[in-house]
């Protein structure tokens, strides 16, 4: 016998809200399931609330920086962290090759300009030295354990991916005398152009121009420039290919 369209004898299963359909595709469920997934996320919303606060003043409701709880900021007070868009900063989203927390040290007198929505992923050490100044662009990823390292002028454009291990040095941090009583110039700006992919343990030293729309090969050594829509590669690398494109 059926009652209702159950068997009889049945017990009646009641789902809780969260399970509903109508609940399920709204915006709101989305949001739900994405906390309840990875909880972490309501620590680094706190723990960015109030860096924004710290940094930002009256302007840290628009939250222009999620920052990964561990993940830290040193910053001087005469210096300039200018976010046009978002930072994020830290966190596994990014990457899993580690775990460590990202490092942002602005030093007295520098600047670094965040240019449209940055990822800084986990074990990233970014140093800004004082009166230095650091770019980012637009869509430009950074992911584990890279290292940038900015004494004079580093501008990174926008649409880049630069993998893990990566480190970027526009400073030798020592002066060279030579036998003739000639010096090395200690430090040179680097640029890197837009949409440019950088691939793991790479390494760009300084005075360094990578341009447009450039592949840089795996462990490769950046010490001299790179015309736009080239694949280099090698220790020191040079050009294997012109003409070339990519997309992610």
């Amino acid at each position: 016998m059926y009652d209702n369209g159950m068997e009889t004898g049945a017990r009646h299963r009641y789902s809780p809200w969260w399970e509903f359909r109508w609940f399920k595709e709204s915006k709101i469920g989305k949001i739900w399931r994405i906390i309840w997934n990875n909880p972490k996320l309501i620590f680094n919303a706190i723990y960015s609330f109030f860096v924004g606060l710290r940094l930002f003043g009256i302007k840290f409701y628009k939250f222009p920086i999620i920052v990964d709880v561990g993940s830290k900021i040193r910053k001087s007070r005469k210096s300039r962290l200018q976010i046009n868009g978002r930072l994020y900063l830290g966190g596994r989203y990014i990457g899993e090759q580690s775990g460590n927390a990202a490092y942002l040290k602005l030093a007295r007198n520098s600047t670094c300009h965040i240019e449209g929505r940055v990822k800084l992923g986990p074990g990233v050490r970014v140093i800004v030295e004082p009166g230095a100044s650091l770019t980012i662009g637009d869509n430009t990823y950074i992911t584990a354990s890279s290292v940038i390292h900015c004494a004079t002028n580093i501008s990174i454009g926008k649409d880049c991916a630069i993998a893990w291990g990566t480190t970027i040095l526009d400073t030798d941090f020592h002066t060279i005398i030579y036998e003739d009583g000639e010096q090395n110039s200690i430090s040179k700006p680097i640029k890197i152009g837009d949409k440019v992919w950088i691939g793991c343990n790479c390494t760009i030293l300084k005075g360094v121009t990578i341009g447009d729309n450039c592949v840089i090969a795996a462990n490769s050594l950046i010490n001299k420039d790179v015309p736009p829509n080239s694949l280099v590669a090698g220790n020191p690398a040079r050009v294997i290919r012109t003409g070339i494109s990519w997309r992610a």
